[in-house]
């Protein structure tokens, strides 16, 4: 145990290329958008634009909702060009 708390609660632990979650203590493995690692990037599994940063991508993730989705027996909303408008980054 290091002094304040235990070892395992470090701030620099749950930071990869030194980025933290987009959601910490949430459920998200997601990372949180900066300028260097923007969420310009569509998610593998459903395509809607903007839903991951770079470092999401590298580490094989997809958005969100589909990781809900799949965990809970969800139907998956895939994006449709002709039908959906992209979401906005935030």
């Amino acid at each position: 145990m290091r002094e304040g708390g235990w070892e395992w609660e470090d701030d620099e632990d749950d930071l990869i290329d030194g980025v933290g979650f987009a959601d910490p203590g949430g459920e998200s493995a997601l990372r949180a958008a900066t300028p260097d690692n923007p969420r310009n990037l569509p998610c593998p599994t459903c395509h809607w634009p903007n839903r991951l940063t770079p470092i999401d991508r590298a580490r094989g993730y997809q958005c969100d909702s589909c990781a809900v989705a799949q965990q809970r027996g969800l139907e998956i909303d895939y994006f449709d060009p002709e039908v959906d408008e992209p979401e906005d980054v935030e």
